[in-house]
């Protein structure tokens, strides 16, 4: 990126000739004008409709009462709106003079000139050549020069001050005080230079001869995708939550498994039953005046009947557990899939779950 920033002196006619440059000094200026307006012209304008067309004649007459009370300040906003709805040579007219009431001379100048350029009334032609010319001897003037490499980049902004230069190549008259000269192109670092214009008829040059391109991005370090490589379920949930779904699932599944142990040992402790009662009991059906082992048996079948079903109790407590532990479980953890299945047994049941 290269820039460079010059700064040319006032230059004073003297001599006998002073009178004839002076005369001659005009011509240039009214050029400068022309061109620096027909640089900026704008794409032609699209036919307001009615709606626009009369509120930008009634915000119109409201600002000339509003120049006429002299109210200025109030007045240039609404000519603003009344230009842009509907867009006149005479409002433009307008709008420069109310803008060199309120001081913003550059404004005022760039809007003399584009009226000067469009070349319409003859006599507001004339008033807005001599307003201009007077208005840029009293201005600084800025001139950003770039360079053609600078011109050939795809996609190049030269912006003044935060919005698109106007007459770029040209010594434009702009407000004293500072200012900031802005260039930026696809994949080129962007060029900034705020410069400084103050005294009337200061010129002050701005050169962008060239745009650097941007540097690549290092490529991060093998140590860096390691550590960052995303896990496939993304963050890890709570330990202290994971932990505990764990413990209630195998919880859950002890209590099947003793459950069914149990009860299978229930099943075939009252086949023995039913095979001794029908030789050892009086009364085979209601298992009554039995001798031994029957009571034994049967009593020893009821244990693991009762066993078998609080084991399938707390399996089913557990299981619930597991179940509430897994719908909280946080959204970017791991989530396992869940099937339960209810199968019958002859002496209750099992709950089967697969997580």
């Amino acid at each position: 990126m290269a820039e460079e920033i010059c700064r040319g002196p006032r230059r004073r006619a003297g001599g006998a000739g002073r009178a004839a440059r002076r005369v001659l000094g005009r011509a240039p200026l009214g050029l400068l004008a022309a061109l620096a307006a027909s640089a900026t012209a704008a794409p032609a304008w699209a036919e307001p409709t009615i709606a626009e067309r009369a509120r930008a004649d009634a915000l119109r007459r409201e600002a000339q009462e509003l120049l006429a009370s002299d109210r200025p300040d109030a007045a240039c906003p609404k000519l603003e709106e009344s230009e842009r709805l509907r867009p006149s040579t005479e409002t433009k007219l307008e709008l420069a003079r109310c803008h060199e009431r309120t001081g913003r001379l550059a404004s005022a100048w760039a809007l003399y000139a584009e009226v000067e350029a469009a070349g319409g009334d003859a006599k507001q032609g004339v008033e807005a050549r001599e307003r201009a010319a007077a208005i840029a001897q009293r201005l600084p003037r800025l001139a950003i020069l770039v360079s053609d490499e600078v011109k050939a980049l795809p996609g190049l902004e030269v912006a003044l001050d935060g919005a698109a230069a106007r007459g770029v190549g040209l010594a434009r008259p702009v407000e004293p005080g500072k200012h900031r000269v802005t260039a930026t192109a696809p994949s080129r670092q962007a060029f900034s230079r705020d410069v400084e214009a103050r005294q009337p008829g200061e010129i002050v040059e701005v050169r962008i001869t060239a745009l650097d391109p941007q540097a690549a991005a290092p490529a991060p370090a093998a140590a860096d995708l390691e550590r960052r490589r995303p896990t496939p379920y993304g963050p890890r949930p709570d330990p202290i939550h994971r932990n505990l779904m764990w413990v209630t699932g195998g919880l859950a599944l002890a209590g099947i498994a003793l459950g069914s142990t149990f009860g299978g040992l229930a099943i075939s402790t009252w086949d023995k039953v039913e095979n001794s009662a029908g030789t050892a009991c009086r009364n085979a059906e209601r298992y009554l005046d039995c001798a031994q082992p029957v009571p034994d048996l049967a009593r020893r079948a009821m244990s693991y009947a009762t066993v078998s079903d609080f084991s399938f109790i707390a399996a089913g407590a557990a299981l619930a557990g597991t179940a509430v532990l897994w719908m909280t479980l946080p959204p970017d953890g791991p989530r396992a899939s869940a099937r339960v299945q209810i199968a019958p047994g002859v002496l209750g049941g099992a709950v089967l779950g697969v997580f």
